[in-house]
Parts: structure tokens; sequence; C-alpha cells
């Protein structure tokens, strides 16, 4: 079974991240997929690309989400009920 690589972006004190993570968190409870959380202030081209974004969720390369996470299209996405674009929750 394949299992999509998940990325989210993120930094300290962060609410939004904050929420975002617990979101994904849930949803890999059910869900089996490979997550790295990223923080963006340890990249300065990190920082330039999402600093006013985050967080951002991106599935196999793909950004999904950025600032809230639609939980139950994550699942969906992550679940193979794959559409064409993004996501945005």
């Amino acid at each position: 079974m394949y299992e999509s690589n998940v990325v989210l972006y993120t930094k300290p004190g962060c609410s939004l991240c904050e929420k975002a993570g617990r979101v994904v968190k849930r949803v890999l409870a059910d869900i089996p997929f490979d997550l790295e959380v990223v923080d963006i202030t340890t990249s300065s081209e990190l920082l330039q690309r999402y600093g006013l974004y985050i967080p951002v969720i991106s599935i196999d390369g793909i950004e999904f989400s950025r600032y809230h996470v639609n939980e139950s299209g994550f699942r969906a996405l992550l679940n193979g009920e794959r559409t064409r674009g993004t996501l945005r929750g």
C-alpha cells in the first residue's frame, strides 16, 4: 500500500500551525502517511517562500492547504479520492 508524503511547514509560536498540527496528527492516527514537520525559520529560502502563508501542508510535493486544514478534504485525498488541483480549507 502506498503511503503519501506529507510536509507541514510551520514555525514556533504560530497558533494556526498548532491547530493544523493537531488535525494532521488526528488524521495520521487513522490513515498511515509519512509526516515531516519543517520549521521554516531554519531556512531563509523557506522563510521567504512561506513566511506569510503558514501553516502550509503539501502532499507528495503538491500544496494542499495554507492557513487552515480542511480535515475531510485531507482525509479524502489521503484515502485516494484524488481530484485535480488543490483542496483548500
